[in-house]
């Protein structure tokens, strides 16, 4: 998990120079009722404009995957299992720097970027499910559907690292408002190290068992989401310093892949998958002068993704089985930047 903080000082450097969000396509000049409006609005009306901006950025949600359906034995062999067998849901509920900058390039193009890691860890637990254990090894009283095994670990180490680059293109423009569509690329890579608080055995229903964890790391995770989108949105001049933005984007070709280790029994499960995936965002920009700006906004994403996951025991294969994996995120932010 070191490796996470070269790369994001390595992304940080690329963003920075390159890019991104805070602002608006230049709006046509408006007359303004005082010399800040005037300021702000001499600004806009440049045809190329840098800006930048940091701040802070609270997110909530998970990422949960689910294992079972076909699988296929090291020795050819197969079955198809219930699905759900096994599922983890890890959090996300954490707090993140970001640094956005970006670019007009002449009066209808603009280039875009964000980057973004984490400043906290989860403050909730990995919740970790197996369904069928019993029915498995043969019980004849027990049910595929039956929830086996329930345990909670604590996030011990946590790493995020997000980057977003997009172009927009201006293809309709008003006095107070535009409508512009786009490309951009996204990218998601979360790390976690989980401790186990408690893990209860159940047998028809009723607790038989309970182990408690001893402060170890028990159980790693990595999920890396790489998402190329297409991108439409609006900006509102509602007064000469107050702008409104909204944009949608989706991605049809998310390309996911996910390792858990659970270090006891050095079992190793890699999954491959791919899906599609949804952006939503709303900001609004005040432009306290010419320069100096402050945005605040909303983002949503939910990412639905599916494949194979091949798993291994102490370095030898064992089973390949079917994998889905859904994360939904929800963010607020507020950044203060500056135009140049």
């Amino acid at each position: 998990m070191k490796q996470a903080g070269k790369s994001k000082a390595i992304a940080l450097g690329l963003v920075i120079g390159l890019l991104s969000s805070g602002t608006v396509f230049a709006a046509d000049e408006v007359q303004n009722e005082s010399t800040v409006q005037s300021d702000a609005s001499e600004s806009s009306d440049k045809s190329s404009v840098f800006d930048i901006s940091i701040g802070t950025e609270l997110m909530s949600g998970d990422t949960t995957y689910s294992t079972g359906g076909v699988v296929t034995f090291a020795d050819g062999s197969s079955a198809n299992l219930h699905f759900p067998v096994s599922e983890l849901e890890w959090p996300l509920d954490i707090w993140l720097a970001r640094v956005d900058a970006g670019i007009n390039v002449g009066s209808s193009w603009r280039i875009n970027g964000v980057l973004k890691t984490n400043i906290s860890d989860p403050d909730d637990p990995m919740k970790d499910s197996d369904w069928g254990v019993f029915y498995l090894a043969g019980d004849p009283y027990s049910s595929p559907s039956d929830l086996d095994v329930y345990s909670e670990s604590n996030i011990s180490d946590f790493d995020a690292l997000i980057w977003d680059i997009n172009i927009e293109w201006a293809f309709l423009q008003r006095q107070s408002w535009n409508l512009y569509a786009g490309l951009g690329y996204q990218y998601q890579k979360f790390e976690y190290d989980g401790q186990l608080i408690q893990e209860t055995i159940y047998y028809l229903g009723t607790p038989v068992g309970v182990s408690y964890g001893d402060g170890s790391v028990g159980i790693t995770y990595e999920m890396t989401y790489k998402m190329p989108y297409f991108l439409i949105g609006t900006d509102f001049q509602l007064t000469p310093n107050f702008t409104v933005s909204g944009s949608f984007a989706y991605s049809p070709w998310v390309d996911a892949e996910d390792e858990d280790h659970h270090l006891l029994r050095d079992r190793v499960a890699q999954g491959d998958m791919d899906g599609d995936a949804i952006m939503f965002d709303v900001s609004g920009t005040y432009n306290f002068t010419s320069s100096w700006f402050l945005e605040g906004g909303f983002h949503y994403t939910k990412i639905d993704v599916d494949g194979d996951q091949s798993v291994s025991m102490y370095g030898f294969p064992v089973l390949t089985q079917y994998e889905e994996s859904e994360s939904t995120q929800t963010s607020g932010y507020l950044n203060i930047g500056y135009r140049f």
